[in-house]
């Protein structure tokens, strides 16, 4: 059953990816499932909160937030075309968030840390500048999966074994989605629906394998 299933993820995963440059996937639909999760964790709709967006890029999942909450977004590079946005736009050069202590109900680092050459460092700024009662979404490859696409050579990607360690020593409580979306994808909005087919002791069995994993951290008390 875990080979199949094994299987089953390599094909979908190889079908959602295939022929579609990373930068023009939809990251709207990126940022439903980020609400779901979120929504998920707080036990609310997420509406009226000031959310920080870290490597906001082209600014999609920004925009998305921004219609029912206060938006900044932060990115190393402006690649928002000119556009006026529904959202502020701070351009920064290095780990350090140019904003108050405790300034973000939530804060977003979707496909970042992977890039971060202080990894340490971005999730102490992640954890000052949130709020005492607020949450940080954060998402990364899995380098210890066999069907992680991209990141050929990047050294800054973390093996499964890594993650949790890493985010508890910065002294954030863990909560670890990535099977939960998998085996509930209507649920999440997330297009890789073969996990609907997969016992969930099968999916949490076989997670290292996963080419991504969520979580959400709070500030550990």
């Amino acid at each position: 059953m875990l080979k199949a299933s094994i299987g089953l993820v390599r094909a979908g995963t190889r079908r959602v990816l295939s022929g579609t440059p990373v930068e023009f996937r939809n990251r709207t639909g990126k940022a439903r499932m980020i609400e779901a999760i979120l929504s998920r964790e707080l036990g609310e709709r997420i509406e009226g909160f000031d959310v920080l967006d870290i490597g906001c890029g082209n600014g999609d999942i920004s925009r998305f937030f921004a219609q029912r909450n206060r938006v900044t977004g932060v990115d190393v590079k402006d690649r928002r075309n000119g556009r006026v946005e529904p959202f502020r736009f701070a351009q920064i050069d290095s780990e350090a968030l140019p904003f108050e202590d405790a300034s973000f109900d939530i804060v977003l680092s979707h496909h970042v840390i992977e890039h971060v050459p202080d990894q340490r460092r971005h999730l102490d700024e992640i954890w000052r500048v949130l709020r005492s009662e607020g949450v940080c979404y954060l998402a990364t490859p899995n380098k210890s999966s066999p069907i992680m696409r991209g990141h050929i050579g990047n050294m800054l990607v973390l093996r499964y074994q890594q993650m949790q360690p890493l985010f508890e020593k910065r002294n954030f409580s863990v909560v670890e989605h990535s099977t939960d979306v998998f085996v509930r994808p209507d649920l999440y909005h997330y297009p890789l629906k073969l996990g609907r087919v997969v016992p969930r002791r099968v999916a949490h069995a076989m997670r290292s394998l996963f080419p991504s994993h969520m979580f959400t951290l709070r500030k550990a008390s």
